[in-house]
């Protein structure tokens, strides 16, 4: 659509581009063994490659028309993927392993970015949370940081505002919450942050955080952050929220003295 690939199904979104580029540099010449490794009908639910069990791979032209229609076994054995076409019962061993590249797993086609807020767009950053509230002003050569006890210009070098345009201008998830969303209204309501972005072209983008606690039988030990799940929603959207990381909303809920020093 308009020069770009979109999901339409389950959900419109982007595509993944580096999954879009995977599938055209390793699927699409994928090289097959010369004979085939049967050419029984009853052999294909063993290959996986069954009209139930397989991955259907079609491609459409321009018009819309089926240009082609291949089967990829979906099994669980990568070692040795196999596929046919479609109405052929020929089975062809593959010599590089592609089904991950087809599996039509959301996850894997769905684009992780949000949107990408670059400095230069940017007129100030207005962020609440539970202990403060504090602006970040950009300016031609410095950003002010105002809070409703102190201001003032933010060294050059300080890390803590960088931290902050770079979360914004490379904001992505892997992790989309599609159904349901509404449970979480009445945690939004009191959310633990909130940002306002306003842009240099007069519209402002709100980006609103809670934490809820992943219950501990959920919980991964060996993963940092893990024990408390960080949703975030767009402006006035619930659906989709994003799954964010605790790194993401500690970055913007920092007090006023990391954005005093040079290095922090």
């Amino acid at each position: 659509q308009k020069g770009a690939w979109k999901l339409p199904y389950p959900v419109q979104w982007e595509v993944s581009e580096a999954q879009l580029a995977s599938f055209f540099k390793d699927v699409l010449p994928i090289k097959t063994s010369f004979t085939p490794m049967s050419e029984d009908p009853n052999l294909q639910p063993v290959y996986k490659v069954d009209d139930a069990s397989a991955v259907h791979v079609k491609l459409y032209g321009m018009a819309g028309i089926m240009l082609d229609h291949a089967l990829i076994g979906n099994g669980t054995n990568t070692t040795f993927e196999y596929g046919r076409k479609a109405g052929n019962n020929k089975i062809y061993q593959f010599r590089n392993n592609v089904t991950s590249l087809v599996r039509p797993d959301i996850f894997l086609w769905r684009s992780p970015n949000i949107t990408n807020l670059k400095r230069g767009q940017i007129e100030r950053i207005e962020v609440v949370y539970t202990a403060n509230s504090y602006t970040l002003t950009l300016q031609p050569d410095s950003i002010r940081y105002t809070d409703k006890r102190e201001s003032f210009n933010i060294p050059e070098f300080n890390r803590a505002q960088y931290r902050v345009l770079n979360a914004l201008e490379n904001l992505m998830t892997w992790q989309f919450v599609d159904k349901d969303t509404e449970q979480y209204a009445k945690a939004f309501a009191k959310p633990d942050c909130t940002i306002k972005v306003y842009l240099k072209d007069k519209t402002t983008k709100t980006f609103t955080l809670i934490r809820k606690d992943i219950p501990k039988e959920y919980v991964d030990d060996g993963a940092p952050d893990m024990d408390v799940l960080v949703l975030m929603k767009i402006d006035d959207q619930m659906t989709p929220l994003y799954q964010m990381t605790g790194d993401f909303i500690n970055r913007f809920t920092r007090a006023s003295g990391h954005f005093k020093t040079e290095y922090d």
